[in-house]
């Protein structure tokens, strides 16, 4: 499994500086440790998480990247969201 180290408010717009695709939603930056590339974290609207650069899609280690995202810490809008979307599910 590969290891990946997000940064939620990270300027994942140095990596993608093009229009987001619709229906993408941009996560934040994310570094690879087995290759050492960064580019901007995305999420498809079919919920796979990519990194892109300058619009290459490069498909992650899903379950990796949901192991890296537990340990981020959310930016305030993304974590009232988060919070929200919780409550709303009864949680």
């Amino acid at each position: 499994m590969d290891t990946y180290f997000i940064e939620a408010s990270g300027a994942w717009r140095r990596y993608h500086p093009m229009e987001v695709p619709k229906g993408w939603r941009m996560l934040g930056t994310i570094e690879c440790a087995s290759d050492h590339s960064t580019g901007a974290l995305g999420r498809s609207p079919a919920g796979v998480y990519a990194q892109i650069n300058a619009g290459n899609v490069r498909m992650l280690d899903q379950r990796a990247v949901a192991d890296a995202l537990r340990r981020v810490v959310l930016p305030r809008p993304l974590l009232r969201e988060k919070e929200s979307r919780n409550e709303s599910l009864g949680r």
